[in-house]
């Protein structure tokens, strides 16, 4: 009997756990460990500020797993020795005979001081009460959306978060009275999506008044809201919801997985790292491509874990192993109710090749229906 573990409970190793299940003899142990016991898709939460949908709709009970056969133990992972395939946690010690890595991604400890300055984690579902009270409270001045950094988790979500604040201030009749800001180090909206699909939401952004800084790269805040960027420029934000640049965590950077870039850096076709039946997927892992990295999202984290699986119970049993070729896509939503797709093949040369569809209702559903089977498949 083998034993394959998963650390990380989000999308790649919830994908990851499901597809060892799947492929793994039943007498097979799959056991997963993450330190939340809860799971949701990341766009929900915009879904929450919005009023769209309450997030506790889309929330699932890791517990739930142990129904599929997926062992599920929450724990703080405080090592990691890919070599021996052992993890410390708060729980105990794991060994296992496979193990599959997929333990997300930090908040930049710079950028963690700036919430304790009255910025908003636009990131943090336990942010989520102060901002929507915030903005119900607010009746003019300035509301920044900031980018502190890159790389950052789901590259659209900011300026999707803009146009959804856009839409609910609108709704109420505030919107003439407050400016509404996106600013971002990078030197267009998108750049893992390319020109193209950067000129499109510069458009909608324009369209809707909301105001977009690039190549603004925050330097700090002051308690009394300023923004200071390190081009010399400031900005009085009376209302600043942040998003961190996303650091590799303390486990993997410290731990043999880690490259220069202090990331996981596996096979970006196999996910395999430079230890035997060891593999990392997802936000810990740094992915090349021509131009830059794999976006770190859901999409491409599920992808991931599902490869990594895939091998993992190959070198365990035999059998068909897989690879990733490098396509996949990423949702934009915008105002009324309409959703785009960044879609194509991440790893061309001498560029990504991704294009952009037409903006629909019927995509919008489609984007709701891509999580409803999810939880139904993982959790139901």
């Amino acid at each position: 009997m083998a034993h394959a573990l998963v650390l990380g409970g989000g999308f790649g190793g919830i994908a990851a756990a499901h597809e060892l299940r799947r492929r793994l003899p039943a007498a097979d142990e799959v056991t997963l460990i993450a330190a939340s016991d809860t799971f949701f898709v990341g766009f929900a939460k915009l879904w929450e500020l919005g009023g769209i949908r309450p997030l506790a709709d889309g929330t699932r009970r890791l517990t739930d797993l142990d129904a599929h056969g997926i062992r599920f133990v929450q724990a703080e992972i405080t090592s990691l020795d890919a070599g021996k395939r052992t993890a410390e946690t708060s729980a105990g010690t794991f060994t296992a005979d496979g193990l599959i890595v997929a333990l997300g991604a930090s908040c930049s400890p710079k950028h963690r001081r700036f919430f304790e300055l009255g910025v908003h984690n636009l990131y943090s579902a336990n942010s989520l009460p102060a901002i929507k009270a915030a903005l119900e409270e607010m009746r003019s001045g300035t509301i920044v959306v900031s980018i502190f950094g890159a790389p950052y988790l789901c590259p659209p979500a900011p300026f999707e978060a803009a146009l959804i604040v856009d839409e609910w201030l609108r709704e109420r009749g505030r919107r003439d009275d407050i400016e509404v800001v996106v600013t971002t180090p990078q030197p267009i909206t998108l750049p893992v999506a390319g020109p193209d699909a950067s000129h499109f939401l510069a458009e909608q952004l324009g369209a809707r008044n909301v105001t977009v800084l690039t190549e603004h790269k925050v330097d700090d805040v002051e308690a009394d809201g300023t923004i200071i960027f390190a081009n010399g420029r400031t900005v009085h934000s009376d209302l600043t919801l942040g998003v961190p640049a996303a650091s590799p965590p303390a486990v993997v950077s410290q731990s043999s997985l880690a490259g220069a870039s202090g990331w996981a850096e596996p096979d970006r076709e196999t996910f395999a790292t430079n230890a035997d039946r060891v593999y990392a997927v997802g936000d810990c892992t740094m992915v090349p491509t021509a131009t830059a990295q794999l976006p770190k999202a859901g999409v491409f984290a599920e992808a991931e874990g599902k490869v990594a699986a895939a091998n993992l119970a190959a070198d365990l049993h035999g059998g068909e192993r897989a690879r990733f070729d490098g396509h996949g896509y990423c949702y934009l939503e915008l105002p009324g109710r309409k959703v785009a797709r960044v879609q194509g093949n991440f790893y061309a040369e001498p560029r990504p090749d991704v294009e952009l569809s037409a903006p629909d209702e019927a995509s919008f559903a489609a984007k709701q229906q891509w999580e409803s089977d999810r939880l139904a498949q993982w959790f139901g």
